[in-house]
């Protein structure tokens, strides 16, 4: 069972989402850090069509190009490091917490490392459950 509010979904979701657009831009849908990021949005939005949509919409409207991954417009905004750790801490709480299925566990600490690996947070353990 999840225990977290909206607000630690949404985020997650959110830099869930980043990550897999900027991985389907530089190496496409089909990869094995690709798939991370979307069961793990598939998990934490429970059945929410609206938050797998999102994802689903943003993610298919990126198109392979590898060359050009500094042009992808990643959104800057006040208190954005607070939310990346936020998001980082979330994803490493379940993947580590015994209620959360032991198949999710370790995908959901990777998903976190994917996050962590790509806003330079080096505090993260590895993708391994407890």
């Amino acid at each position: 069972m999840k225990t977290v509010t909206s607000t630690e979904n949404s985020t997650a979701l959110y830099f869930l989402t980043e990550q897999a657009c900027c991985l389907a831009q530089v190496s496409g849908r089909e990869t094995d850090d690709f798939r991370v990021c979307r069961e793990a949005v598939e998990y934490l939005s429970d059945g929410c069509a609206d938050a797998l949509g999102d994802f689903l919409a943003r993610t298919d409207a990126v198109k392979l190009d590898p060359t050009g991954l500094e042009d992808y417009d990643i959104e800057e905004y006040p208190g954005k490091d607070h939310d990346v750790h936020a998001a980082v801490s979330l994803l490493e709480s379940l993947g580590h917490n015994t209620d959360t299925p032991a198949d999710k566990q370790a995908l959901l600490i990777k998903a976190a490392n994917l996050i962590a690996d790509f806003y330079g947070i080096d505090d993260t353990p590895e993708a391994t459950p407890t």
